[in-house]
């Protein structure tokens, strides 16, 4: 059950923070390089659907 709710807690927030990013016009610098906004959007998309997809495993497989 903690997994179940910890998959669906990071997913709501990975989501909040690739909204977040949306807003963002240019690249983004990460430890010192400059890396293309779309990349950074993208990874947050891809982590936020994972964990929901791991979510809505777990609960069918709850039942």
């Amino acid at each position: 059950m903690k997994n179940k709710t910890l998959f669906l807690v990071v997913g709501i927030i990975t989501f909040i923070v690739f909204i977040g990013y949306l807003s963002e016009p240019g690249p983004h610098s990460m430890f010192g390089y400059s890396i293309n906004i779309w990349i950074i959007r993208i990874a947050w998309l891809i982590i936020s659907l994972s964990n929901f997809a791991n979510y809505l495993k777990l609960k069918k497989n709850e039942k």
